[in-house]
């Protein structure tokens, strides 16, 4: 029981009482336990890691690497899968790269443990990069340091806007936010 338990913490948001409520509903439920072992077969049969962008691939198709609509000479930059989905359900043309994390020194995590080198092997001068990490200071280091390395070889390197999210109110803003908005404004109107 222990092991399973321990096991199921190792899902992120699941703690000690979770994964324990969890057991039990699962042990005594022969329903649950059923639809348990369907969900499970199925995303092992059905669903895999797509070995170019990092994003997943259902019964053997990637979303973006294997669209012939999308843009294969923009690549949108993000930390996650969930990020991915995102961008996926967005109107967003291009392609993807999920880079599985971001640089984060104190957590050991150094650009040789994420996807970052699969992804300069992707670039070249005629694709433009979309950075959509996360506006934290890891997504930024991570942002900065893939800006640097690409340079002088991708045909653009752009970051997604920083600013005031829709139904955001000015009196809840911080000051940087508030800058960013203003700094990062749209043209209405001409004149």
């Amino acid at each position: 029981m222990d092991e399973l338990i321990e096991l199921l913490k190792e899902f992120d948001g699941i703690g000690q009482k979770a994964a324990k409520k969890m057991f039990f509903q699962i042990m005594t439920s022969k329903l649950k336990k059923q639809k348990l072992i369907e969900v499970i077969e199925k995303i092992s049969n059905d669903y895999e890691i797509c070995e170019r962008c990092f994003f997943y691939k259902y019964k053997k198709l990637c979303s973006f690497c294997d669209s012939q609509i999308r843009d294969k000479n923009l690549i949108c930059v993000v930390s996650d899968i969930l990020n991915a989905e995102k961008i996926l359900n967005s109107k967003f043309k291009g392609i993807i790269h999920v880079l599985n994390g971001e640089i984060n020194i104190n957590k050991n995590v150094h650009p040789e443990k994420l996807k970052i080198e699969e992804l300069f092997a992707r670039i070249n001068s005629e694709v433009e990069i979309l950075l959509a990490l996360n506006l934290t200071f890891e997504g930024e280091v991570t942002a900065n340091y893939i800006a640097t390395k690409l340079k002088d070889k991708a045909k653009n390197i752009t970051r997604i806007a920083r600013g005031i999210p829709l139904g955001g109110v000015l009196d809840y803003m911080d000051n940087e936010t508030l800058e960013d908005a203003i700094k990062n404004r749209k043209i209405i109107k001409k004149g």
